[in-house]
């Protein structure tokens, strides 16, 4: 029962004695005198046993009782038997249990009002899923070994008498105090003390007292955490301003070695006004584990680590951080591969870029804006999606979908503001109209201001640079108020988001019909309502520049052989006709066509075999997946090409 877990509690059942045959070398020390009371035992060859193991390494001794059960024909077979050994991390040898003296904590007692504040909602876990890892350590809790063998650590606060009698106290003049007080008690009862010289001889040895040499537990120190580094147990100004704090981020694998025991220690120490146990923390948010571009865990062994001081160096600090955000969904691990870092150092090359053009044509930053005095469509419209993008990333934050408000973040700045906002200006800072052009210039610099505002969390280093070079500011920016939504101007929205949809269309056909870049191509409006016809009237200089639309026409009906798009209630047509040559075009589409369903039919088949499915590593899988669907959207873009061009034809 000394030497096997499950044997120690059927030890335990049992009243058996649990005795110690090995050193802490792990050779065999018996004497065999603890045995010689069951009277069924051959004592003599019991003792020529223990004549032959005793002091011999464990290996040896255990080849020696073989040896000896075969020479007394007591051996039936041998099979090998597979099973799991833990071993030691250095040594690489078996980890024999060894029975030793231990200080615990009643860990099940401290558990119960921990379960509860999980239970009851007074704690909560991000993603909730998590609860039940929890529950299941909380709820199987064993009493907690808080002592260590080790050389470094706060040393357990207990000190041994003369007779090993122990005194837990908070030092050592407390341990003399209670040892005195604690001898002088029992010395009449247990003849201690013979005369009074004793007593003085006592008293002389008390500074001998003995400490136990264990520190404690690295969780258990952990444990304090929360409140011991904030002055606990003095009720410091601090301790009553931090704690409880607000949210915990951590990780899966310490749930129960850190969360929980913060918890227990938390609930039992620190009390409210009422005497009432204060978590000390609301929410704990678990992040993903970080593994490889294939979804392993990284390992030394392996050689896939990545390391992050060298992923700074390349890329930058906000690089990896935002990438990080971005990818850390909840309840998903974070496949970490440094070509999406690059790609989104570029989006911060973009932020850069884009205030560097800013900053060409005059933007103001710092200044406050009245919506109802805003009159350009451009700037009502940006205003607008602004409020909108605003309004998600607090709201995704505040339910910690960090990845959801980095990717709020991406879209608004990349894809509105960078590629339409800031060129759909362009004409307004190059125009004559300089009403229009001051509008602007403080328009461009305050929704600015709000991107570096919301990208601070993802991107503080640049976004706290960017934020002291635009102007001179009263306050940093980690101090700054986070960005409101405020008014919307839906109709200025629909326009511009029409606009863009027309454009990005414009270009998607002309991508797909192979029409060259630069080639300027008229524009057929069929079935336009008075609203469309506005909106083409207003926005002409933007589609010239940004669609290469060379004139803009009105029609009832959609012209034969054009390409065309519906955008609302009207159709917008490009005559193809002179724009390419459409027997080539259709012959070179219906061979894309055949290559696209062959490597469909390709992959659906692979897809398609279990053996495969069930075999292959989950990354491979899951990349062949991908290819299928990339390889079906390709074909439904060219398909459509394909009907354009034999319409044309």
């Amino acid at each position: 029962p000394a030497h096997d877990f499950n044997d120690f509690e059927v030890g335990k059942r049992q009243n058996l004695p649990a005795i110690n045959i090995l050193t802490k070398n792990a050779e065999i020390d018996i004497s065999g005198e603890e045995f010689l009371d069951a009277p069924e035992i051959d004592k003599y060859s019991m003792e020529k046993l223990w004549v032959a193991v005793h002091g011999k390494d464990r290996f040896v001794a255990r080849k020696i009782i073989v040896e000896m059960l075969e020479q007394l024909d007591l051996v039936d077979k041998i099979d090998k038997h597979t099973h799991q050994v833990p071993h030691g991390d250095r040594s690489g040898v078996p980890i024999e249990p060894y029975l030793t003296d231990q200080w615990y904590v009643d860990a099940k007692t401290l558990a119960k009002p921990a379960i509860a504040s999980v239970r009851e909602g007074r704690t909560n876990f991000v993603p909730k899923t998590w609860e039940n890892t929890y529950y299941n350590w909380m709820e199987n809790i064993q009493p907690w070994c808080i002592s260590r063998q080790l050389w470094w650590g706060h040393q357990i606060p207990a000190w041994y008498g003369p007779d090993e009698f122990i005194f837990v106290e908070k030092s050592e003049e407390d341990a003399l105090i209670a040892a005195e007080r604690h001898y002088l008690k029992t010395a009449g009862n247990n003849g201690f003390f013979k005369t009074h010289e004793d007593y003085h001889d006592f008293k002389a040895r008390l500074p001998l007292l003995r400490r136990d040499e264990d520190v404690l537990d690295t969780w258990f120190s952990s444990a304090l955490w929360p409140f011991s580094t904030l002055g606990w147990p003095e009720k410091t100004a601090e301790l009553e301003k931090y704690y409880q704090t607000d949210v915990l981020v951590t990780g899966f694998d310490i749930i129960f070695f850190w969360v929980a025991r913060m918890m227990m220690m938390g609930l039992h120490f620190m009390k409210d006004e009422d005497g009432n146990p204060v978590e000390p923390f609301h929410t704990v948010y678990v992040h993903a584990l970080v593994r490889d571009k294939s979804g392993a865990k990284m390992s030394k062994s392996k050689g896939n680590v990545i390391d992050p001081l060298e992923l700074i160096e390349e890329f930058g600090a906000d690089a990896l951080r935002f990438t990080l955000a971005i990818m850390a969904a909840q309840g998903r691990d974070v496949k970490l591969d440094p070509a999406r870092i690059a790609g989104y150092r570029n989006f911060g090359t973009k932020l850069w870029n884009a205030t560097r053009f800013a900053q060409m044509n005059g933007v103001k930053h710092g200044i406050a804006i009245d919506r109802a005095d805003v009159k350009l469509t451009v700037n009502r419209w940006i205003l607008t999606e602004l409020d909108k993008a605003v309004a998600d990333i607090t709201a995704n934050i505040e339910k910690y979908r960090f990845n959801d408000a980095a990717g709020a973040a991406y879209k608004f700045v990349w894809n509105l503001y960078c590629d339409w906002y800031l060129e759909l200006l362009k004409p307004v800072f190059a125009g004559d109209d300089e009403d229009a052009k001051a509008e602007a210039q403080v328009c461009c610099g305050y929704v600015l201001d709000a991107i570096y505002t919301f990208l601070h969390p993802f991107m503080p280093f640049m976004t706290e640079e960017l934020w002291a070079e635009t102007a001179e500011r009263d306050v940093i920016l980690c101090h700054a108020p986070w960005p409101k939504p405020e008014t919307h101007d839906d109709g200025a929205a629909d326009e511009i988001n029409w606009l863009v949809g027309l454009i990005t269309e414009l270009r998607s056909v002309r991508a797909e019909m192979n029409i060259k870049p630069g080639a300027f191509i008229p524009l057929i409006m069929a079935g336009a309502n008075d609203v469309t016809k506005a909106r083409l009237k207003t926005h002409a200089a933007a589609l010239r520049q940004l669609g290469r639309v060379e004139n803009i026409e009105l029609a009832e009906d959609a012209p034969k052989g054009s390409a065309q798009i519906v955008i609302g209630e009207a159709t917008a047509c490009l005559p193809l006709a002179g724009l390419i040559d459409l027997g080539e075009e259709k012959s070179r589409l219906e061979k894309e066509l055949k290559k696209l369903d062959g490597e469909i039919k390709r992959l659906e088949g692979k897809l398609g075999n279990q053996r495969f499915v069930a075999n292959a590593p989950a990354e491979i899988v899951a990349e062949e997946k991908g290819k299928l669907e990339e390889y079906k959207a390709q074909r439904v873009r060219v398909a459509t090409a394909f009907e354009r061009v034999a319409e044309a034809v």
